[in-house]
């Protein structure tokens, strides 16, 4: 069985890498098939992804009941002031320190949800490569096996291009070598509503890093902002780390 996923992880980072590569191929030759209305919709999310679909030729829209998902995930589209009015609202009712954890927490049991909805409608990705995403050991592996980290930060990657990048919420970086495990968020729309500040203003995005890095990994995680654009950094950096004893 070991070799079985081994033979089936390396075939699958080696037709992600080749995809990677050749954006041109994939924009000539696949996406057509990938956003046509006779084969896109019967696709998977992650492969029609890859195959050069974007998140909005992927989310799903019923006009007669006024919804929006992708992959059976319900979504509101709506505008980035409310991640201001979210903070300013809250913080004038409960104060800042406990605006900051009710944020926090709120980021992280959206991203969990999510996931967890993503995996049980079956429509982001094959049953055979749900097993190479999740799992209790991931963080170990990834830190231990050059192929599993490649091929764990090339679906990260993918995964965050269609909800932040596609979403507007800003472009991810991961860095799975690192330990802590670093998170690099560019354009981050909470440190553009909220600074300047003297310090990091991400509550909500660290739940969000949280709840996605936790169920992706199968166990609990803690994400601490440590660099925020808001502060005058370049960007806003997180520390991801097991949650143990929190």
């Amino acid at each position: 069985m070991a070799d079985r996923r081994r033979m089936q992880l390396w075939l699958l980072d080696a037709v992600l890498g080749f995809l990677e590569e050749h954006p041109r191929f994939v924009r000539t030759l696949l996406r057509p098939a990938a956003v046509a209305p006779w084969l896109g919709p019967r696709l998977m999310v992650l492969p029609r992804a890859f195959l050069g679909a974007t998140a909005f030729e992927i989310h799903d829209v019923n006009l007669h009941s006024g919804r929006i998902g992708i992959g059976g995930v319900e979504e509101i589209l709506t505008g980035s002031k409310l991640i201001h009015l979210l903070h300013t609202t809250l913080a004038s009712r409960v104060g800042e320190a406990e605006k900051d954890r009710a944020l926090y927490e709120l980021g992280e049991s959206l991203c969990r949800w999510e996931v967890s909805q993503a995996l049980e409608h079956g429509r982001w990705a094959p049953a055979a490569l749900a097993p190479l995403i999740l799992g209790g050991r991931i963080l170990d592996e990834v830190r231990t096996d050059p192929l599993t980290a490649r091929f764990f930060v090339r679906t990260l990657r993918m995964m965050s291009r269609l909800i932040t990048d596609e979403g507007g919420w800003g472009h991810l970086e991961f860095d799975v070598s690192s330990l802590p495990l670093r998170v690099t968020l560019s354009n981050s729309q909470e440190a553009r509503w909220l600074g300047p500040s003297s310090g990091p203003v991400c509550r909500f995005y660290a739940g969000i890093v949280a709840g996605y890095a936790g169920t992706l990994a199968g166990e609990p995680m803690r994400a601490r902002e440590v660099a925020c654009r808001a502060a005058g950094h370049p960007a806003c950096v997180f520390e991801v780390e097991r949650a143990e004893g929190r």
